[in-house]
């Protein structure tokens, strides 16, 4: 199965990254993308984020600039789950008008991340198809109940994210390699999986995914691949 070339972790000088949106499209449109999505990180005190204030602006200006290209685009946002970002900024009205959102370090020790369960319960708040971000899920959730997690994100359409920047990476292995686990018990489970470059800098950097399409080959995740996709299918 042919799979298509997407990204939807993607970042652009409107947060904390060095390409513009134009510079951003025009890259993926000449490179065989078959969309992409802009996911510039919010309301945290982590990097240079887009304020709640300035959210409704992020969202106008990406969909007019992508008018003049021939790729879809999505626009998202990356929200770090930690004590790092004001939650009680967060106008859901205005969220909600987005394609998506990712959740970084979600149950993650090392970036002080706030537990899964809690995450759920900002969940609820969701409109839109939200998603873990670079996340080593077997070792985060390594004491969790499995069936359970496996349940819940089934129930509730969670997608889990593949990773390919090498910053979410240990022993020269990309986080969703060290969670082979995870990623093999999702077959045949309607577990949506994204994939996403992270890039800030490099707009080369977006062709790494093709690392994590083989992975979804050879793993025999396709259809988990393409349910993601079908959100965004009008």
């Amino acid at each position: 199965m042919d799979l298509p070339l997407t990204d939807f972790h993607i970042h652009s000088n409107l947060s904390d990254g060095s390409m513009s949106v134009d510079e951003i499209i025009n890259f993926a449109d000449k490179h065989g993308f078959e969309m992409i999505g802009i996911s510039d990180h919010y309301e945290t005190s982590k990097t240079r984020s887009i304020k709640s204030k300035y959210l409704k602006n992020y969202i106008d200006g990406i969909r007019m600039i992508s008018k003049k290209f021939n790729i879809p685009v999505k626009v998202g946002i990356e929200i770090d789950f930690s004590h790092r970002t004001n939650f009680d900024e967060m106008n859901f009205d205005i969220i909600n008008q987005l394609d998506y959102a990712l959740f970084e370090y979600v149950q993650d020790p090392v970036w002080d991340g706030k537990p899964f369960w809690e995450f759920l319960e900002v969940y609820d708040k969701f409109e839109i198809p939200v998603g873990l971000a670079h996340n080593n899920i077997d070792k985060n959730f390594k004491d969790v109940d499995y069936d359970n997690f496996l349940n819940t994100l089934e129930s509730t359409g969670i997608f889990v994210e593949m990773n390919t920047n090498p910053i979410y990476s240990m022993f020269s292995q990309q986080y969703f390699e060290l969670s082979m686990s995870f990623f093999e018990s999702i077959k045949g489970r309607n577990i949506p999986i994204s994939i996403g470059s992270d890039m800030h800098f490099y707009t080369n950097d977006m062709l790494n995914i093709k690392k994590a399409i083989s992975f979804i080959i050879d793993l025999g995740i396709e259809n988990n691949y393409i349910l993601f996709l079908k959100y965004f299918k009008k």
